[in-house]
């Protein structure tokens, strides 16, 4: 992975562009749902707010075209660049309680309509400057200096908590709004080496054609299964997302939810070194399978110990970042790996469609689930139980179960086509 960092230039300044946008965004996405339960203390306006988040993406299909013909860095720079102004609109506000409501669910919409384009400019870019079968090593470097950076931040972040309403939300959505800036400035010094072949390839075939295509591929390749999953796993993961602030702050307060996030971050980086130093070293499709089964079992246990120790809870959800981060870089990768090169922004964009949907109705159905649980714990069992079918149905499926290793896949010549 160094040797990566030293070798290829292009490579540094993607890494410091998604390192930036990553803490830019990641602050935003780590501190919204936050910011709209300690404001408003109402289940429903926090599922509103999930739904908000990943209601735009839903619309991601109309998007890969777009990415694969045009420019990415341009593409980078313009959502970044809005990504920032309305960090800084709310940084700036006044008193952000007084704006109301709707004014969040705004900033939230727009900020989450810029990524649906950012998001997978940015992923599209890095394998057309780093070699295939490297591809794992570069993701694994750069979540690991994205997780650190978030690391850091959010031990920042941490002091500028307050009890509840008080908490200085200015301070913190304006250091996410210096981020974007700087992750502005890498990508103005990006360059697309395909550029010149996007563009002479825009003029052969029409956007629905290539909509077409995009989901032709999809439709008859094993990355259908693998969407199928994510967008399980999405389904799940949201219902729990948007209850957990109400959970956190149940059981451990508002700054004992800031130490799980250090640790999930840790978790995060965790992952990214063994992802990176051990990736290409077991079969796609079992490894996913096992890590899945493994978080599923270890959501369950968290649940259950944290009411009673909370240094065993860390040390559980350390465990279970771990391996649901390992699991989730590795269905991204195959998300990178498989497709032509001219044809990842709209396989990405497509899957993202559908991962959108379910993400969107999952925050909407955890908003009322946690207005009428009555013990919110349940909801994450509900959670751990999904992860488990369907880390059982992986295994069940042939054609994700028999994937080689990562760094096989597009030289052995095994068939993707989906098998039953």
């Amino acid at each position: 992975m160094i040797g990566l960092f030293k070798e290829n230039k292009m490579f540094r300044i993607l890494l410091g562009y998604q390192l930036f946008s990553t803490l830019g965004g990641g602050v935003f996405q780590i501190f919204m749902l936050l910011s709209v339960h300690l404001l408003y203390q109402n289940p429903i306006y926090t599922g509103i707010a999930g739904f908000l988040m990943a209601a735009p993406f839903i619309f991601s299909f109309a998007v890969g075209p777009v990415v694969d013909r045009r420019s990415k860095p341009m593409i980078m720079r313009l959502t970044t660049l809005l990504e920032f102004v309305v960090m800084a609109l709310l940084a700036f506000t006044p008193v952000l309680e007084q704006t109301g409501v709707l004014f969040l669910f705004a900033v939230i919409l727009i900020f989450s309509a810029a990524a649906v384009f950012e998001s997978p400019a940015g992923g599209a870019m890095l394998p057309q400057i780093v070699q295939g079968e490297k591809i794992l090593q570069a993701k694994s470097f750069i979540q690991i200096v994205s997780f650190v950076g978030m690391l850091v931040i959010v031990a920042v972040l941490y002091t500028s908590l307050g009890a509840g309403a008080d908490a200085n939300f200015a301070f913190i959505y304006g250091l996410s709004a210096g981020f974007l800036i700087l992750a502005f400035v890498f990508a103005l010094l990006t360059k697309d080496p395909a550029g010149k072949e996007m563009k002479d390839k825009s003029k052969e075939q029409s956007y629905l054609q290539d909509l077409k295509d995009g989901a032709r591929f999809l439709r008859q390749n094993f990355l259908l299964y693998i969407v199928i999953a994510v967008v399980s796993l999405n389904l799940f993961s949201e219902i729990a997302s948007v209850n957990r602030p109400m959970f956190f702050e149940y059981y451990v307060g508002v700054q004992g939810y800031i130490i799980l996030g250090v640790i999930a971050i840790i978790g995060g980086i965790a992952a990214s070194v063994l992802i990176g130093v051990l990736g290409n070293n077991f079969r796609v499709g079992r490894m996913a399978a096992v890590l899945l089964l493994i978080a599923g079992v270890v959501r369950i246990i968290f649940v259950q110990v944290i009411p009673f120790n909370f240094a065993i809870t860390l040390a559980i959800l350390f465990l279970y970042s771990t391996f649901s981060t390992v699991a989730g870089t590795v269905f991204s990768t195959l998300k990178q790996r498989v497709p032509p090169k001219d044809m990842i922004g709209r396989v990405d964009t497509i899957s993202t469609t559908f991962i959108a949907i379910f993400t969107a109705l999952g925050a909407l159905a955890g908003g009322f689930l946690g207005n009428m649980v009555p013990v919110v714990d349940h909801i994450f069992i509900y959670q751990s139980i999904g992860y488990l079918a369907i880390g059982v149905a992986i295994l069940l499926i042939p054609s994700i179960r028999k994937l080689p290793k990562m760094d096989e896949i597009n030289k052995t010549g095994v068939n993707f086509h989906r098998q039953r």
